[in-house]
């Protein structure tokens, strides 16, 4: 009964009707590619609402001039400059492998932040070291005080490191944990990182996922929860922040702060909650977006407003020039036992 079928599609392809079965090429002329990417915004995207953002407005404002583009350079520099109006990091255009990623820079990129390792480790940290994978650097920074700097949260699977640094830290009855500039990365990994600081599974926060084509459509709240992993460490923690903590860093810092032991000092954080997707244009090209809004256990927004810190510490430029880390001092004041 089969054997008409080579038959049949040899038929098919010899006549150019395959084509029925599957599909014109999708096309990849600048006008077809805005509208894949307005699209998909407008379908998936979670902050119009929240910024009031006009869409439609924009979307007339800028094909005109995406489809007048001369060069695919340019044609993704009007692209780039159209997401970059939502205010979002999380909103961006790569045009191809390798390429620079085109979208919003955050203010707080563009201000000196007056951080500097080298200082903290140079002037506070005793014997400072790298974890096995490199991803995590400690040491002690008083007697019983140990230091963690975590840099970024990119990559997967090296959540043990920080039980490595913990290991290596017997005396450590405090801990500071220094996530300052960092920028994100994965959000699990932030958060199992954070599970060797919990006492029990607790609500760290709540998202709320586009689920339709309105700008105001949402999932209900959907929990976001930590719970004890790995080496449990019971002493003070000390979570350094300023305002270029971004993304996952962010939600590290939430996850820390269910637990009563936990104090932020610093400064605010920079506000990039959107949860980014990643899709993909059919000329390779890929873009990046955020799918939902995510709330403080208090129910609070936070995007493009940050975490403020428990103990506010501004650093400074003559501090910075001086060697000086205002905010380790403060964090190592309060360990003491100090205001």
């Amino acid at each position: 009964m089969k054997t008409w079928l080579p038959v049949l599609l040899m038929t098919l392809a010899a006549t150019g009707c395959v084509d029925a079965f599957l599909g014109p090429a999708p096309a990849t002329d600048h006008g077809a590619l805005f509208d894949d990417v307005w699209q998909q915004f407008d379908l998936h995207y979670s902050f119009f609402t929240y910024k009031n953002i006009d869409w439609d407005s924009l979307g007339a404002r800028y094909r005109p001039l995406a489809v007048a583009a001369a060069t695919d350079q340019a044609f993704a520099d009007v692209l780039g400059q159209m997401v970059a109006r939502l205010g979002d990091v999380h909103a961006s255009i790569t045009p191809g492998s390798g390429a620079a990623t085109i979208g919003y820079v955050s203010p707080w990129d563009t201000i000196p932040a007056y951080f500097n390792p080298g200082i903290v480790f140079a002037r506070y940290v005793q014997d400072g070291r790298l974890t096995a994978g490199r991803h995590i650097r400690y040491g002690m920074v008083a007697a019983t005080v140990g230091y963690v700097r975590i840099a970024s949260f990119v990559g997967s699977g090296w959540a043990s490191e920080m039980d490595a640094a913990l290991d290596s830290m017997p005396a450590a009855r405090g801990l500071v944990i220094d996530v300052r500039n960092n920028r994100g990365g994965d959000v699990t990994l932030a958060v199992n990182i954070a599970r060797r600081f919990a006492d029990r599974e607790r609500t760290y926060a709540y998202v709320r996922l586009r689920n339709g084509p309105g700008h105001g459509d949402f999932t209900a709240d959907i929990p976001e929860t930590v719970a004890p992993r790995g080496h449990r460490f019971d002493g003070r923690v000390y979570v350094l922040t300023n305002r270029r903590d971004f993304s996952a860093a962010e939600d590290f810092v939430l996850a820390m702060r269910t637990s009563g032991r936990v104090t932020v000092v610093g400064d605010t954080t920079a506000g990039a909650s959107g949860g980014p997707i990643v899709r993909q244009l059919p000329n390779g090209w890929t873009f990046e977006l955020s799918e939902w809004l995510e709330y403080t256990p208090g129910h609070r927004l936070f995007e493009g407003i940050g975490l403020a810190p428990d103990v506010v510490v501004k650093a400074t430029a003559g501090a910075e020039r001086d060697s000086v880390d205002l905010v380790v001092e403060r964090a190592l004041s309060l360990a003491a036992g100090g205001p």
